[in-house]
C-alpha cells in the first residue's frame, strides 16, 4: 500500500512538473518520459494525459482533430515516440499540414 501510494504521489510531481515545461522539453526532460521502455503502451501514457477522450479535448481546436477521427482510439505510440521522432499516421493516407511536437 505505501509503495503504490508512494508510486501515485511521484506520478503526480511528475505530471505536474511537466505541465509547467514547454511541450519540447517537456518530451526531452520528463521523468515520467525518460523512464517509459522503448515499448510504451498506450495505457503507459495514460497514466498522466488521463484518457483518450481528453487528450482529445486539449486538441480540439485542431483541424483536424488527430485524437478524434474516423479510426476512433488509437495507440499513442501509432504516432508518439518517447525515444524516436514522431509519425503522424494520418498522413499515411491524408496529406495534413500538422506540425508534431518533436518534428
Amino acid at each position: 500500500m505505501k509503495v503504490k501510494t508512494l508510486l501515485s504521489f511521484a506520478a503526480a510531481l511528475c505530471c505536474a512538473a511537466a505541465f509547467s515545461m514547454s511541450a519540447q522539453a517537456q518530451l526531452k526532460n520528463s521523468p515520467m518520459h525518460a523512464n517509459l521502455p522503448d515499448n510504451a503502451t498506450t495505457k503507459d501514457c495514460l497514466v498522466c494525459h488521463q484518457s483518450y477522450q481528453a487528450v482529445a479535448q486539449k486538441t480540439a481546436k485542431m483541424n483536424p482533430n488527430p485524437h478524434s477521427n474516423h479510426r476512433g482510439e488509437q495507440n499513442c505510440t501509432n504516432c508518439h515516440s518517447v525515444k524516436g521522432k514522431p509519425h503522424l499516421e494520418c498522413n499515411d493516407c491524408h496529406t495534413f499540414a500538422i506540425k508534431m511536437k518533436g518534428e
